[in-house]
């Protein structure tokens, strides 16, 4: 597979030098030591990607590069060059190039001339057209342009595109299996607390492990995951989400395998003392009474408590009932219960915060039928830093989810709706791909294309989709997860 993987990798490297030469061609002549130095460098990556090939196939397709054919993989270090290299072409109505594998003997003027030119080109009304007439002008011919976003197909693998959607799919089922073990897990525990049974813990830490594992792999899935909204089973789904958001959280901030676990467990089991709380409190339509908050209040310590009486190790029990007693205390120490200011909150706990308030307000409730849209909701907790959250902390978690969160339901000036997909960090992060939506006859929504946000029109550089509004799709009647996963 070595040979098939390394011109890939080396995709990177081959915008890198295009970019590198435009720069110093327009610095430095022919004969300067670092213009030379550059189109040697361009010769040599340009053979390396061929792989044995004649030509080198570079193309711009659907927001992405694609080398032979094969789409390259989007790096972290190099999504700077990217997404620089693609609006940089796209200016310029190019979307590839076709280059002859064997450059040793093309002169360096020639190699100049072409990413002169190429520079240039923005300057004219039709500009690949212009770089087109001016290559043959020059006699260039080993290299032709791409003038339509079109992939060709001559040198793609459609079996390893099907091979990696197939794979894909698997990862969704196994990550909503995992999801409704975990789920069903916590009913478990909490359904044999109720009732003084003796409660092991040992399927719960397994769905916590197979969690860690996909969030590892891909935490997009989970994200799509964490949507999930229902008044019945809210008590469970909320501690699932929190603990798939605050695993998300702690891998962001470098947490290893065993750690995640723990943080994991702590979601899960983080409102536990719930169960004890009349329903008739829990789900009141209008505001609490001073004594209904009271008892409110009061499931943070019950939730620890609980946590003392499940049949598990006494050490993994030290690390699980102290951030569940946290989750309500705030970062200036206010909140509940009341604890010695002098005293520090854990970092699990001061995650849990973060995680519990956020999915708590962007879910429905039977006494708030609307709810904030998850954007929403982080400009509402930023306004909050350093008060109720952990500023650092807070930070990430919204660097995390993006500026508009997966399953956010957008409103785009195309008269379209959809969903927020998960944006990479790769990406424009105000300008995530999306779902589209379908109304039909009945009021209800199919599933449509999925459009990027950042593409733009090649005539006039202007993006063609730009949002609107975004809103809670319960708004709508509309479960995310039913159409992301």
């Amino acid at each position: 597979m070595k040979h098939i993987k390394a011109p890939r990798m080396m995709g990177g490297e081959l915008l890198k030098g295009i970019a590198r030469l435009i720069q110093i061609a327009k610095l430095y002549e022919d004969n300067n030591k670092l213009t030379i130095a550059a189109v040697k460098a361009f010769r040599q990556v340009v053979e390396k990607c061929s792989n044995g090939s004649r030509h080198v196939s570079l193309q711009i397709f659907n927001g992405r590069f694609f080398l032979q054919g094969k789409k390259l993989p989007l790096l972290r270090k190099e999504a700077q060059i990217f997404n620089r290299m693609i609006q940089f072409l796209e200016k310029r109505c190019i979307y590839g190039f076709h280059f002859n594998a064997d450059l040793k003997n093309t002169a360096v003027k020639e190699i100049l001339a072409f990413v002169r030119f190429l520079d240039l080109a923005a300057q004219h009304d039709d500009p690949s057209e212009w770089l087109k007439t001016e290559l043959e002008k020059w006699d260039i011919h080993w290299l032709a342009i791409i003038q339509e976003p079109t992939l060709s197909l001559r040198d793609t693998s459609l079996e390893h595109e099907l091979e990696q959607s197939n794979e894909l799919d698997r990862k969704k089922e196994a990550a909503k299996k995992t999801y409704l073990y975990a789920l069903n897990s916590i009913k478990e525990v909490a359904q044999k607390l109720l009732s003084d049974k003796e409660v092991g813990i040992r399927k719960s830490v397994r769905m916590i492990q197979r969690m860690v594992d996909i969030t590892t792999a891909d935490a997009s899935t989970f994200f799509a995951l964490s949507t999930i909204r229902t008044y019945d089973d809210y008590t469970y789904i909320h501690s699932l989400n929190v603990a798939l958001l605050a695993m998300s959280l702690g891998k962001r901030i470098g947490m290893k395998r065993k750690t995640l676990e723990k943080l994991g467990l702590c979601g899960l089991f983080h409102d536990l003392g719930k169960i004890e709380i009349p329903k008739q409190i829990l789900n009141k339509r209008g505001k609490l009474t001073h004594s209904e908050f009271e008892e409110i209040k009061k499931h943070s310590v019950n939730s620890a408590l609980m946590i003392l009486k499940l049949k598990t190790n006494k050490y993994r029990k030290v690390h699980l009932f102290v951030s569940p007693f946290e989750h309500h205390i705030r970062y200036d120490h206010s909140g509940y219960p009341s604890v010695d200011k002098t005293r520090p909150i854990s970092l699990f706990g001061r995650i849990l915060t973060i995680a519990d308030v956020y999915d708590a307000i962007t879910s429905p409730r039977i006494y708030r039928p609307t709810s904030m849209s998850p954007d929403e909701a982080l400009g509402l907790m930023l306004s909050d830093s350093g008060k109720h959250f952990d500023p650092v902390l807070l930070k990430v978690f919204i660097n995390m989810l993006g500026v508009y969160p997966v399953g956010t339901l957008l409103t785009l000036d195309t008269g379209e709706i959809g969903l927020a997909l998960h944006s990479s960090i790769e990406t424009d992060r105000a300008r995530p791909k999306v779902q589209l939506l379908n109304p039909d006859v009945d009021r209800q929504y199919t599933s449509g294309k999925i459009i990027d946000l950042a593409e733009r029109d090649p005539r006039t550089g202007a993006y063609k989709r730009n949002i609107i509004k975004s809103q809670h799709p319960a708004t709508l009647g509309i479960q995310p997860a039913n159409f992301l996963l």
